[in-house]
């Protein structure tokens, strides 16, 4: 199975949010505090490896709210492990309910009260029950001083309901295999050793699975358990240590019994790594941690877990330097491979969103202290639209999906714009609005840049050249004004520069160019960006300095550009120095805007 939809409400940052998820990977971004770990921190209570608490603190809920509930979806459903549910050897009670989704979140005692009854199944009955089943919920509901409402719903095709009277972790592990890693790696966390988790079950059968020797070994030598713990845990100590010696350097790597736990001595296993300082897992970075606990769980879903997995990490990238995020991603990639197996990651950091598919891909931003999210959907584009897509997420301006404003621009003028908005505004004026300007590659991918953005909740600004009105522009016009452009064309034979239009043509353009310039499409009247240089002082340097190539010469110029000889390089008393002007007051605007929002909500 897989999770396939996460509904909230009124839980923490988010007041209402509907997410979801695709098979393999799933990427969630945003800005810090936007709400990514509150829905980590949702499906954690759901399917995380502790029962949920009886009572949650006031921080748990929604400013105000009274209560919360977290809904999350599971499809695939006929994959998950028949042979444990066989084994289960426990009868539940079942109520047959019409398909009315709010008795997801009523309780046993509640149907109850409302009149249904349950009526037993056995494990035979409950396999058939699942295999026919469209959707699985898991269900949390939690209202102030009142315990938790934790249940178990299936959906069948026809849309009835068949909810559980007792739902049991055992029954939940049966489904989905999860391993959940915050922010913050607590080994003691998350590498728990016990019946129930993932991490417990991977020791005790290595351990169960000890040859005849080690068995003798170890009841003759109960006082010298080190050699035979290295001995039984051999095999996955070499393989964990082909798996991260890539990423971490070490010279020694073994489990190790720490402490006598008598009769079930692989509770007392712990991970010790000498990586130029010999000591436990747990007194490592977290970086270290992330790759082990993820190099762990993928052993264990590769030699004893059969059916779904889902591998959950937050900020992957914490503590890791840049080669060592490459390999971590790769990693988490290789986890995909092979099974019904599926990722959620959320993440800061480029080396984690590359050569994607646009559908995995998440934006959470807040607004007036509500978390919010953007996704795009298989609805939202034509499949010629999603082609190009395809091509643009394979580009390298992966900054864009962490942006909350994006400037469009078609090659050199990134270099030229980033340090004229240093000059006329400040030097951190971009990063403090969390603005990326970004080059499309060709005015043919404005388009679907603009509407992909903006469908992520991102504000998107166009810089275009002039020639952009031969059939680009059409675009962004609504029919009147195509029609209108058509005309001045056939006026014009063709399109004369906008210095040469006079009379109605100029009329016509000029109320194009407005039209344009409301959609925060800036199209320059010169030309191109060379038709805002000063071309015997740029040619000066262009052979000073043995430098030709657009983009080259733009790039020289922005890392000489400054206050005193911008006059001198540039031509700037016109419509592009008016375009940067209005992307500085809108966002100069919003930030105060934002800063107003931000101290009447405190």
């Amino acid at each position: 199975m897989i999770i396939s939809k996460l509904k909230i409400e009124n839980y923490k940052s988010i007041e209402s949010m509907k997410l979801e998820f695709v098979e393999g990977k799933n990427i969630i971004v945003g800005q810090n505090n936007s709400g990514k770990s509150n829905i980590i921190s949702a499906i954690n209570l759901v399917i995380g490896e502790k029962y949920p608490s009886k009572r949650f603190d006031e921080n748990f809920y929604f400013q105000n709210s009274d209560y919360f509930y977290i809904i999350l979806q599971l499809s695939n459903c006929s994959d998950f492990d028949k042979e444990y549910l066989n084994n289960y050897n426990k009868k539940t009670g079942i109520y047959s309910l019409d398909n009315d989704l709010n008795y997801l979140i009523n309780s046993p005692d509640q149907l109850d009260e409302m009149g249904f009854s349950s009526s037993w199944k056995d494990s035979s009955q409950i396999i058939e029950l699942i295999e026919s089943a469209k959707y699985i919920y898991i269900s949390l509901f939690s209202k102030k001083n009142e315990d938790t409402i934790y249940t178990l719903t299936l959906q069948n095709y026809d849309g009835s309901l068949c909810k559980f009277k007792f739902f049991a972790n055992e029954l939940l592990s049966s489904f989905i295999t999860s391993a959940i890693i915050p922010s913050e790696r607590n080994l003691k966390n998350e590498l728990v050793v016990n019946n129930y988790s993932w991490y417990g079950k991977l020791i005790k059968n290595v351990w169960e699975n000890m040859n005849e020797k080690d068995k003798n070994l170890l009841g003759q030598h109960n006082q010298d358990l080190t050699n035979v713990t290295n001995s039984i845990f051999e095999n996955l100590t070499d393989e964990l240590g082909k798996s991260v010696k890539d990423a971490i350097p070490y010279n020694k790597l073994e489990f190790k019994l720490i402490q006598d736990t008598k009769t079930d001595y692989y509770k007392g296993i712990k991970i010790l790594l000498d990586d130029g300082y010999y000591s436990l897992l747990d007194d490592k970075g977290s970086g270290i941690k992330s790759l082990m606990i993820i190099e762990l769980f993928k052993l264990y879903c590769k030699k004893y877990h059969k059916y779904s997995s889902c591998l959950i990490v937050e900020e992957p990238e914490v503590f890791l330097h840049p080669q060592a995020r490459s390999v971590l991603s790769k990693k988490i990639d290789q986890f995909l491979t092979g099974k019904n197996n599926q990722t959620i990651i959320t993440t800061h950091s480029e080396q984690f969103i590359s050569n994607f598919d646009i559908k995995q891909l998440t934006f959470i931003s807040k607004n007036n202290g509500k978390s919010e999210k953007h996704k795009i959907l298989d609805t939202d584009f034509t499949e010629k639209e999603f082609q190009k897509i395809n091509i643009i997420t394979k580009t390298e301006n992966a900054e864009m999906y962490f942006a909350d404003t994006v400037v469009l621009v078609e090659g050199g003028e990134k270099y030229i714009l980033k340090k004229l908005f240093e000059i006329y505004k400040d030097e951190l004026f971009l990063d403090y609005n969390n603005v990326s300007i970004i080059k499309v590659g060709g005015k043919t991918f404005f388009n679907i840049y603009k509407k992909m953005l903006e469908k992520l909740g991102k504000k998107v600004f166009i810089i275009a050249d002039y020639d952009n009105f031969k059939n680009e522009v059409n675009d962004f016009l609504p029919e009147d004004l195509k029609n209108l452009l058509n005309e001045v064309k056939g006026r014009t034979s063709g399109l004369k520069k906008y210095s040469e239009l006079n009379g109605q043509d100029k009329i016509d353009m000029d109320k194009i160019f407005e039209y344009l310039k409301q959609h925060q499409v800036y199209v320059l009247h010169n030309g191109e960006l060379e038709d805002y240089y000063n071309n015997v002082e740029i040619e000066k340097l262009k052979q000073n300095n043995n430098i030709s190539g657009k983009e080259v010469v733009a790039h020289y110029i922005s890392t000489i550009l400054n206050l005193e000889n911008i006059n001198n390089l540039l031509m700037m008393d016109n419509d592009f120095k008016k375009y940067i002007d209005l992307i500085i007051e809108d966002l100069s605007k919003k930030s105060n805007d934002t800063s107003k929002n931000h101290l009447e909500s405190s």
